[in-house]
């Protein structure tokens, strides 16, 4: 178990680290780090064209807002304001994976998957994009993360019932992945999620859906739903609550059938204020790498800065790939390592800083097998 942990009183505030002379963009800092890769009550009716049974997945288009985030979360409606994704419909969506490699859909849980989806707010607008008639958005990051099956091939994420743009039927993007040990990706699958239109018709009589008109495709007019030979429709249903369930059971073709996902999990907690948080995070390594020797990192990417926590104060480094970085931990890797990032520290003046963590044996071991996931933003 990881012991090394700073106090309240060794972690300083990130304001303190000495700014250097920005000359990278911040893509080019997150290339740098290896971090960017070389996604009311109305009764409503039950979706009919959904079936319980598994559904052999078609793939098509990634589209063009896929952005590869390494968001490991489940809570894809955190760290925004955005009123078209807080005043929108709460959605529960629960997918299950099944390994359809020479038997029938259904009937082996593929599990290790990582499995990304990305999807519009009720304003039709996605996260860090801009161009193609929506606004800009470049930076922020609403309705993206990544889950991985579990024993069982489920995964399940909180959301929020789709906007609509023009052109497009209401959909999810969904993005199905494994790695090798050496973290390259044996598996690269691209889908999409479709919605009734009758449950979609009923749901978007409410605000804020309601504000912006009727829409102009469906499912039955939509280029891409219509290219699949059985496309990805989900099983909807209404709560009590208003919120929305949707489930699907999806099969899963191609699958190596020796494949070892970079099976290590990020996960951050805050029981802090926004401005003085109480930030934790538990690290569980991979099966294969416990008990190696290993370091643990902590990154700080604010502005065009990256910071680096050496276990007792942030420290700037200018070229990472170059110079390397500071580890905040170096020992012994066990199976969880949790640890105190940063508590009693009025993070306020820093601006948004977003928080990395990963490990590996060294710098280069940690990029090159991709164990690392931004975990938080400082005042989104």
């Amino acid at each position: 178990m990881f012991t090394k942990t700073p106090h309240a009183s060794q972690t300083p505030p990130l304001s303190n680290a000495a700014p250097i002379s920005p000359t990278l963009s911040r893509r080019q800092h997150l290339k740098v780090l290896g971090l960017l890769p070389l996604a009311w009550a109305l009764p409503l009716p039950r979706a009919q064209a959904a079936e319980r049974g598994c559904t052999l997945a078609s793939q098509m288009t990634e589209g063009p807002y896929w952005v590869d985030e390494k968001l490991n979360r489940a809570d894809i409606t955190t760290n925004t304001t955005r009123s078209s994704v807080l005043n929108a419909t709460p959605m529960t969506l629960d997918l299950q994976f099944y390994d359809s490699n020479g038997q029938a859909c259904g009937s082996n849980p593929a599990k290790g998957v990582q499995v990304d989806i990305w999807h519009c707010d009720a304003a039709g607008e996605y996260s860090d994009a801009s161009g193609n008639g929506q606004s800009n958005t470049v930076g922020q990051t609403f309705l993206r993360g990544y889950q991985v099956t579990d024993a069982s091939g489920r995964v399940s994420f909180k959301t929020i019932y789709p906007g609509w743009y023009s052109g497009r039927a209401t959909h999810i993007h969904l993005r199905a992945r494994l790695y090798s040990a050496a973290g390259n990706t044996t598996y690269n699958f691209v889908s999409q999620l479709f919605f009734s239109d009758t449950f979609t018709d009923s749901l978007y009589t409410r605000a804020p859906y309601s504000s912006r008109g009727t829409r102009n495709t469906r499912n039955s007019n939509d280029n891409i739903y219509r290219s699949a030979s059985t496309p990805l429709e989900l099983l909807l249903a209404e709560r009590s609550d208003g919120s929305v369930q949707a489930e699907l059971a999806i099969g899963l073709s191609g699958l190596p059938s020796e494949a070892i996902f970079r099976n290590f999990s990020v996960t951050a907690t805050n029981t802090g204020s926004a401005a003085v948080p109480e930030l934790r995070c538990d690290v569980v390594v991979a099966s294969n790498d416990t008990g190696a020797t290993g370091e643990i990192y902590v990154a700080a990417e604010i502005g065009n800065t990256v910071y680096f926590n050496n276990g007792s104060d942030w420290v700037a480094v200018a070229n990472p790939a170059v110079t390397g970085f500071p580890a905040f931990y170096r020992g012994t890797l066990g199976a969880t390592h949790r640890l105190t990032l940063l508590s009693g520290v009025n993070t306020s003046a820093v601006g948004r800083a977003r928080l990395y963590v990963g490990y590996g044996r060294d710098n280069q071991d940690m990029i090159a097998n991709q164990r690392f996931d931004h975990i938080y933003t400082l005042n989104e």
